[in-house]
Order: structure tokens, then C-alpha cells, then sequence
């Protein structure tokens, strides 16, 4: 009986296997579709333009995409290297959770070099031409790992909000690539972002456990939707140890604020000059004037320098007018600068306008002498003292006229000054008159030796009225003129 069941149970459980199997376990396997490559299949589906499939939390809105709950490394955030080995043929690297899963160490990068991380910002892309000249620039000074960040799909146009709000996922993915590059022993990094691409720093510093960034640039960092935000969420001195920021088109498209160590306006920071003819938008040729200030200043042999303001408001009400304190801005920059500064520049390349000097020292005006319209003629001489002449509208007369030394003894040296003129010689009979008497006489004993007794030369008396007139003194002030 049992054994009839067990042979019945086998029998149907064959047939089973047959009919389901041929029904149900038939089925094909979906091919794996690469992104070079299409389905085998003859699938006549578009490649889609986003390199990775949305997670289930993204919110699309049209070509508008917000990155909510997505994992690094992503594909929409991607990095490319350029060295002196491959100035011009990029290399992609793929930056994993550890550089054992990543390909850094098997592509040109040379951790021995300075690292350049070049960020671009909304609406825009790695190929940003002054962002892709500052490669050229980098690599014909010095040997460095030029290395940008492409997270152009998730920043596009016309969708900055979701940009703004994407700039976080981009921080968080390009902190890993700095955690791989501090993995091997490469430690100067210097992060370069312009417009939205500035404030991505903060969120690569803010995904960084146990290293400080070096420096990082902000080329006219965004001003739209950060006017408010807080320290945790736009560019500040506590991202890196050193914050160097360039405005060019603040009120518009970037920050007016402080968000650095040290602040450069240039022109003043709103808008530049030379944009106003420009075929672009006026403030799209400012806020651009941003990267190509500072691409410049990599190799140029003038610099961009700028003097010390305490205050935008006071740069407005004219308290901060150019001094010979300078101090160089760009590339070039020294750590130690700190404050805010304005920079003057040219209205079309070369920019740089390079070290000068307009006052002599930091915040003193240097009075404008001005040639007066009218000379002011001095009255006729009518047997008056000739120092009389020399006196300003406020009856005084430079202490320093006839450059005299003070006097060394308690006489007076004016004491037995008197008015002369040619009538009172000959009409003079008295022979104890001062003009007579010897000038020893009122000299204090002990310094009566210190007087030669050699002859002096006579003197005319017009030659000591033009001794008088231009501050001359022969001698001493006794010597008296011979009358001819």
C-alpha cells in the first residue's frame, strides 16, 4: 500500500516537472546591456542620458533632477585626470569606498605633485573654457594632478534649485576622491570652484573625518538661495585651512559677503569693466570674470594686487582709498593674507595690472598740490624787516627757514636785532651803536672761544637781503653786510 503511494507521488511529481517546467521554467535570460554596447536582443531603446538609474526616492521634474538617498560613488558625479603624461587625453577615474576598489593608483596620478580639483558650476560643465585653460596653465608651470569634477546631470539648466540642492550629493561623492588621494600620501590638494561650483567644497569638508582641506579658491561663489543658509551649508574660513575668494558680480549672480579668509573685489566686486560691450549678458561677463582673473594669475608675471578695506560700506563711501600696502591675489596668494582687499584691474586681457603705488602710506590721503590760478605778489618793500615778505596769511613763518640749529647758549640770537639801511650808516655818528659794537660781547665767556678771529668775507648787502629771501644764512647770523 505504502509503496503503491510512493511510486504514484514519483509518477506525477515527473509529469509535473515536464508540464510546468516547459510553461513556466522556460524563460529567457534579460541580457546585461553595457553602456558602450546595445541589447542583443535588436532593442531599439535610446541609451538614456543619465548614466545611473534613479533611486526610489529622486524626484524628477522634466530635466530636472533631485538626488534624495543615492550612495558614492554615483555615475552622474564623474572625475577626470590630466598630468604632464596625458596633457590632453583625459583619464576617468572610478573613486570607490577604498582605493583597492578604485583604479587611482593604475592611472597618471603621481602623489608626489600638488593636486588641482576643479569644480564647475550650474549650467555648465568641466569644459568651461577658462576652466579648461587653467589645465594648460597648471601643467606648463609645474608638474601637478589636474583633476575635475563633471556633475553636469545633475546640474543643468534651467533647474538651479535642484542644482542647489544636488551640490550636497556632489560634496559628499567628491570627499571620497579626496579621502583616496590622502590615502596615498598626497596631502596638497587645493579645491577650485566657481559660481554654484564653490559652494561644493563645504560639503566636501564637511564629509571629511580626520583631514582638513589645504585651501580652497571660490571663483564668485553663488549668491541665489545662500543669502540665508548657515555655516553648514554654503562656503566659510572653517571648510579649509586657508579660503581665498574672488567677487566679481556680487548682488547678482555671486555673494556679496565675506567667505573667506581673505576676500579680493575686484573693481569693486559687482561689475567689471569691458563687459558692457560684450555680445553676453553684462552680468554673465562679470560673473565669468571670476575664473579668468584667477587663470591668469597662474604664470602671469604682473599679479593682481590689492589693498586693504575695512568694510564694503566703507569702500562705498570712499574710506578705503588705494595704498602702497599691497598684497597679491590669485595663484600666488600668500597664507598669511587676511582681510578684505580691492583690485583694480584692465578692461580686457591681460588683466593684471601688476604692483603700485599710489599713497604713501595705508589710509593717509596725500593732499593734491594744485598750481594756484593767481600768484599773490608781495607788497613793495618799505625798510621793513626782508622775513617780513615770507609770512603766511596767518602771520606766521616756518619754523625751519634758514635751516637753523638750535642755539647753543641761553642768548638770545635775535636779542640785538635791529632794521638796517644805508641812510642810517651814514647818518649814524654814535660809535656804540649795535651795528659797531663786537658780537663777542654777548657771548657767554665759555663760548667765546669757540669764535675764530680769522677775517670773514664781506658780504654785500643785496647778497644778504637774497640770503634772507631764500632761507640762506652764511656763518653766522651776525654777519654784517658792507654797504657799497
Amino acid at each position: 500500500m505504502h509503496w503503491r503511494l510512493v511510486i504514484g507521488l514519483l509518477l506525477l511529481a515527473s509529469f509535473n516537472r515536464e508540464t510546468i517546467g516547459k510553461r513556466f521554467l522556460n524563460l529567457k535570460p534579460i541580457p546585461i546591456q553595457h553602456e558602450d554596447e546595445s541589447s542583443t536582443e535588436g532593442s531599439t531603446n535610446p541609451t538614456p542620458t543619465s548614466t545611473t538609474t534613479p533611486s526610489n526616492r529622486d524626484i524628477t521634474i522634466g530635466p530636472c533632477k533631485w538626488a534624495i538617498g543615492r550612495s558614492c560613488p554615483d555615475p552622474d558625479v564623474k572625475y577626470y585626470i590630466y598630468t604632464r603624461h596625458n596633457p590632453m587625453d583625459r583619464q576617468c577615474l572610478h573613486i570607490d569606498e577604498s582605493l583597492e576598489k578604485s583604479n587611482l593608483t593604475d592611472s597618471y596620478f603621481n602623489p608626489r605633485y600638488p593636486t588641482k580639483i576643479i569644480i564647475h558650476g550650474y549650467n555648465s560643465d568641466m569644459f568651461l573654457h577658462p576652466l579648461q585653460q587653467m589645465r594648460e596653465e597648471y601643467l606648463a608651470k609645474a608638474d601637478y594632478n589636474i583633476i575635475y569634477v563633471d556633475w553636469s546631470i545633475l546640474s543643468p539648466g534651467p533647474c538651479y534649485i535642484s542644482a542647489v540642492h544636488n551640490t550636497k550629493h556632489a560634496g559628499t561623492c567628491t570627499a571620497q576622491l579626496v579621502e583616496r588621494l590622502v590615502e596615498t600620501g598626497n596631502t596638497d590638494i587645493h579645491v577650485i570652484g566657481f559660481s554654484l561650483g564653490a559652494q561644493v567644497p563645504n560639503y566636501i569638508a564637511r564629509n571629511l573625518s580626520s583631514f582638513m582641506l589645504p585651501r580652497i579658491t571660490g571663483l564668485d561663489p553663488a549668491m541665489p538661495l545662500f543669502i540665508t543658509s548657515g555655516k553648514a551649508d554654503k562656503l566659510d574660513p572653517s571648510d579649509a585651512s586657508y579660503v581665498d575668494v574672488i567677487h566679481t558680480n556680487a548682488l547678482v549672480q555671486g555673494k556679496m559677503e565675506r567667505c573667506g579668509h581673505a576676500d579680493f573685489y575686484m573693481n569693486g566686486g559687482i561689475m567689471q569693466p569691458g563687459c558692457n560691450g560684450q555680445k553676453i549678458n553684462s552680468f554673465a561677463c562679470s560673473h565669468q570674470r571670476a575664473p579668468a582673473y584667477f587663470l591668469e594669475s597662474i604664470r602671469s608675471p604682473k599679479g593682481f594686487w590689492g589693498w586693504a578695506c575695512s568694510g564694503y560700506i566703507s569702500y562705498l563711501l570712499g574710506m578705503c582709498p588705494p595704498t602702497n600696502f599691497l598684497l597679491e591675489a590669485g595663484e600666488n596668494i600668500r597664507p598669511t593674507t587676511r582681510g578684505m582687499f580691492m583690485i583694480d584691474t584692465n578692461d580686457s586681457s591681460p588683466f593684471a595690472l601688476g604692483k603700485w603705488t599710489d599713497l604713501p602710506t595705508l589710509g593717509a590721503k596725500q593732499p593734491q598740490w594744485r598750481v594756484p590760478t593767481q600768484k599773490l605778489k608781495a607788497p613793495p618793500n618799505q625798510g621793513v624787516d626782508p622775513l617780513l615778505h615770507h609770512i603766511d596769511q596767518f602771520g606766521k613763518l616756518a619754523a625751519n627757514f634758514n635751516n637753523l640749529q638750535m642755539w647753543p647758549t641761553e642768548q638770545d640770537p635775535y636779542e640785538h636785532w635791529t632794521s638796517f639801511s644805508p641812510e642810517q650808516k651814514e647818518n649814524d655818528s654814535d660809535g656804540d651803536s649795535v651795528e659797531e659794537q663786537d658780537p663777542v660781547e654777548f657771548i657767554e665767556p665759555d663760548d667765546r672761544q669757540m669764535i675764530s678771529t680769522e677775517a670773514r668775507p664781506t658780504q654785500s648787502w643785496w647778497d644778504y637781503r637774497r640770503n634772507l629771501t631764500y632761507g640762506f644764512m652764511e656763518d653766522n647770523i651776525f654777519s654784517v653786510p658792507t654797504v657799497d
